[in-house]
């Protein structure tokens, strides 16, 4: 199958990408989450899904993680190219493609790239409950080295994206899904965990706060949509193992041209 190519041409790329950053004592993960709407940019003019606009943009805040929300690779509008391989190779990170569903003879979903080495990864298809869209969660476990850890400390990396179609209560119910097949096995492993995505909800939402049973939300409530409205969100498990004294959404610049939604950026520490 061509998606088994593209998973197989990421790990290749993957293994040749040098190890990334120089070691910290404490450790830090500077991460980001930016919803790409397929990379059509707002006005929907990027008939090419030209990268380089999107590629300068996270190069200039230089994160060791980023999570892509609306994501379409090898498709026909993508010319059948591997666009999430094409942006780990312009940014030196290595790749992970989420499955959500095939679309025009390529696959659409969500994608993690970071600077650290990925060692396990999955992703799982959530449920459809009252909503119309499929949507998927995925994880890409990484070894961040530390000087008491050079060898590296394992981490999970969970993105996903939650149905805009099925409102409050399919939220819930994917953030239900999220936690227990992402985080609550890591917890359960000893595996401290970053979680991010476009929840399609708001902060006192029951999903929100389902993901606060168990976890610290590292984000502010800051508009993330263009439409105004709060839908992107950084949170960490277990809670209170992690801070983030730097979180903000970048509106400035190119980025309020590049898709809907702003990216959002800060660095998780783990206590």
């Amino acid at each position: 199958m061509k998606i088994n190519k593209i998973l197989g041409a990421m790990l290749l790329l993957g293994a040749m990408l040098p190890l990334a950053g120089a070691q910290a004592q404490t450790l830090r993960l500077k991460c980001m989450s930016w919803n790409v709407k397929a990379l059509e940019l707002k006005d929907n003019t990027n008939v090419t899904r030209e990268i380089t606009r999107f590629v300068d943009a996270i190069r200039q805040e230089n994160p060791d993680i980023v999570c892509f929300n609306e994501f379409e690779t090898a498709s026909g509008l993508m010319s059948s190219k591997e666009k999430l391989t094409e942006f780990a190779r312009e940014l030196g990170m290595f790749p992970f493609f989420i499955w959500s569903y095939d679309k025009d003879n390529g696959y659409y979903g969500n994608g993690i790239l970071s600077k650290y080495p990925i060692v396990n990864s999955k992703s799982v298809l959530l449920g459809m409950y009252t909503g119309e869209d499929q949507r998927s969660v995925g994880w890409a476990d990484i070894l961040v080295p530390t000087d008491a850890n050079p060898d590296g400390v394992k981490v999970r990396v969970i993105c996903t994206h939650l149905d805009a179609f099925g409102g409050d209560e399919t939220c819930f119910e994917q953030a239900k899904e999220v936690i227990a097949d992402a985080v609550v096995p890591a917890t359960q492993a000893g595996i401290p965990s970053v979680l991010m995505g476009d929840m399609n909800c708001g902060p006192s939402t029951e999903a929100i706060k389902e993901y606060q049973k168990y976890g610290t939300k590292l984000c502010n409530n800051d508009t993330t949509f263009s439409g105004g409205s709060k839908l992107d969100y950084f949170l960490s498990f277990p809670a209170g193992e992690w801070s983030c004294t730097d979180f903000k959404v970048l509106k400035t610049g190119d980025y309020p041209n590049l898709s809907d939604h702003f990216p959002i950026i800060g660095t998780a520490v783990l206590k």
